[in-house]
């Protein structure tokens, strides 16, 4: 069999982007592949609706005019793909133009909500059960990049003995439209995190992100220079991506604020425990949170209410997941694309 080649598509949000190179890495394991990724930005010019109507309905025009003029894609210079793939909502209208171009099978992961085509994508992988229903929808573990099998097994965790020497990986948010983190919240983790390794032994990396902002990051740099913690490793000198190490740990902790660092640590096959901020408002994304809360290897801990004896109790109640999340995607995809995934061809 000839090799899968997969269009990936990819927007300036971090979370997204993992999410389509995650799709397209389980596919890769499927069968073997080429991937070609394409970036979507669209024309700063072009209003929403405008582009939104190239697609649900000035169809009296060929895609490659809408994907040119609003996106600045020319498609003859794209190589024909045998699947696209995508995440995030200006790779909806993209994917869904690409698709009727080249008349090949759009796979996105998301709800694609207002765009009134969405129907016409072959496959949602959503990680909501109130959206499993929809026709082309199948409920699937947010896709990433994480690969647990070339993880570390982490330490066992039955008791608070066990903490002494294990590894905590704490990943920082920030600022987000459904999460606001003030100074109290990023004391609150520095005090959290500084009394976990001084009263149970634990080894304390902290990583930071964009949005955590310089107040937040310039905490926890004080920190790792007065030796309070064992490392912190700042983007605004590693660069984005930096925090890959991370996942190694034996248990995580991440701020509520980025659904994608809940996903991927749990994906990692790690203990994980969200830091919820004091200014919070509910999002449609809680429901994904909920789900993980329900697997049981996650847990969501108020800041305002935290203390370090409850947290290490919390850790510890735990169940790390046990399945690959890349092999309920690839059963997602065998089973609704079977003519690229034949029977046989599943696994990797």
């Amino acid at each position: 069999m000839a090799p899968l080649r997969i269009l990936t598509l990819l927007i300036n949000k971090i979370g997204h982007r993992h999410q389509a190179e995650g799709v397209a890495h389980v596919m890769g394991r499927m069968r073997e592949a080429e991937v070609d990724r394409l970036e979507v930005v669209p024309r700063w010019f072009v209003p929403p609706p405008l582009r939104q109507l190239g697609v649900d309905r000035f169809h009296f025009l060929p895609p490659a005019f809408w994907l040119k003029h609003l996106y600045g894609i020319d498609v003859a210079a794209l190589r024909r793909p045998d699947v696209i793939v995508g995440s995030g909502r200006p790779a909806v209208a993209v994917g869904l133009l690409l698709k009727r171009h080249f008349g090949v099978p759009y796979v996105y992961s998301g709800l694609a909500r207002g765009i009134a085509t969405a129907a016409q994508i072959d496959l949602l992988l959503v990680a909501m059960r109130s959206w499993a229903e929809v026709p082309n929808a199948v409920l699937a573990p947010p896709p990433c990049l994480i690969e647990p099998d070339r993880l570390p097994i982490p330490r066992e965790l039955t008791g608070l003995g066990d903490l002494a020497g294990a590894t905590v990986g704490v990943l920082l948010g920030g600022k987000a439209h459904s999460h606001r983190f003030a100074e109290a919240d990023w004391a609150d983790i520095a005090r959290l995190v500084v009394e976990m390794r001084r009263r149970f032994g634990v080894r304390v990396l902290v990583g930071n992100s964009r949005r955590t902002g310089d107040a937040g990051s310039d905490r926890f740099a004080a920190l790792d220079r007065d030796g309070a913690i064992d490392r912190f490793v700042d983007w605004r000198r590693a660069g984005s991506g930096s925090a890959g190490e991370f996942f190694a740990a034996d248990a995580l902790m991440v701020t509520e604020d980025s659904v994608a660092m809940m996903s991927e640590a749990v994906a990692a096959q790690r203990r994980v425990i969200a830091l919820r901020p004091r200014d919070h408002e509910p999002t449609l994304v809680d429901e994904v949170v909920g789900a993980l809360v329900e697997d049981g290897a996650l847990a969501v801990v108020p800041l305002a209410e935290a203390n370090v004896d409850d947290l290490a109790a919390t850790l510890l109640r735990l169940t790390p997941r046990r399945t690959d999340h890349r092999d309920e995607i690839a059963a997602a995809l065998a089973a609704r694309l079977p003519g690229l995934f034949p029977a046989g061809e599943v696994g990797g």
